[in-house]
């Protein structure tokens, strides 16, 4: 069974791998961003997903309604004269 001095030498040596790890790539990331900037390959402004993708579209805005404005395409719940009947129901209105 695992004692808590065991369990406390386990997490540390996990912490200080994983940190060694961490610091190891994001200095290997680092260079390799700075070299590709130096060399002009790296682009300087942030870009949208849809414009990383060849001849993709951006996406309508979700407020706007394709032939209609933004307030005629509001939804209402219908009244009971538009709702259709069922003559089998035997629920009465």
């Amino acid at each position: 069974m695992n004692t808590p001095q065991s369990m406390m030498i386990g997490w540390a040596a996990l912490l200080i791998a994983g940190g060694g790890a961490f610091y190891y790539a994001k200095t290997e990331i680092d260079a390799r961003r700075k070299a590709m900037a130096q060399r002009g390959l790296r682009p300087t402004e942030k870009k949208e997903w849809y414009e990383k993708i060849e001849g993709a579209n951006p996406p309508p805005h979700p407020d706007a309604a394709i032939g209609t404005n933004a307030a005629s395409a509001v939804k209402v719940a219908p009244s009971d004269a538009q709702l259709p009947t069922n003559p089998g129901s035997t629920a009465k209105p």
